[in-house]
């Protein structure tokens, strides 16, 4: 199995060194280049396509969210993991409608980011414990969520979405609710057309912001 090819964007060199250092120990990460500012981390995500950007907020030239917006656009393969000091609202919000797979704090433990990166490679979304709580905190209420869907899901998607909140994958999720791979990704369709999203990430967002799942943060 080849590695996970990771491009680091980040305005501190020590950042990008401890990340590299970090990742590099991994026998199935690799990272393929560095990035210090916003124009740089675009060109360089676009033209070495990465399997995961690693993404720092606040960078010279514009900023996380314009980078995430921008390479998603171009390039909606890459996965997007911001990882950063800041936890504005505006920001994080920002990002994870810009299409950002996942948003962890730099004083997350460090063997966190390294799965964290494996799991956002595997199209999973992954919160830090106090992003997680900003991403709930604005949610609906009332007794049932799910019917101000004009569309509402199904029993069996609301438990398909549940364990796609928990980073499960679809072969995973199969062997959980006992149903096949491909009848996995048929109610994962469905889930993102209901809920008007293009992937799993904004999926699981939105889903959390209505109140339909709730969330299991690891430790």
């Amino acid at each position: 199995m080849s590695a996970i090819r990771v491009l680091i964007a980040d305005d501190h060199e020590l950042v990008r060194m401890a990340l590299r250092t970090l990742l590099e120990g991994e026998d199935d990460l690799e990272v393929v280049g560095e990035a210090a500012d916003t124009e740089s981390a675009v060109r360089t995500a676009l033209t070495l396509r990465p399997d995961v950007l690693l993404l720092d907020l606040r960078m010279p030239g514009g900023g996380g969210v314009a980078v995430c917006s921008r390479v998603k656009e171009s390039a909606p393969e890459v996965a997007v993991l911001v990882i950063s000091s800041f936890d504005d609202d505006d920001e994080v919000f920002g990002v994870l409608e810009a299409g950002a797979n996942g948003y962890l704090m730099k004083d997350t433990r460090a063997g966190r980011v390294a799965d964290a990166v494996r799991s956002v490679a595997a199209g999973q979304a992954v919160f830090d414990a106090g992003i997680a709580t900003r991403v709930v905190s604005g949610r609906s209420s009332g007794t049932d969520p799910n019917h101000l869907l004009a569309e509402p899901l199904s029993e069996r998607e609301v438990e398909v979405l549940e364990l796609m909140t928990r980073g499960l994958s679809n072969r995973d999720i199969g062997r959980e609710l006992w149903i096949s791979e491909p009848t996995v990704k048929t109610h994962v369709s469905h889930i993102l057309r209901k809920l008007g999203r293009n992937d799993r990430t904004q999926a699981v967002v939105t889903a959390l912001r209505m109140g339909i799942v709730g969330l299991e943060v690891p430790a």
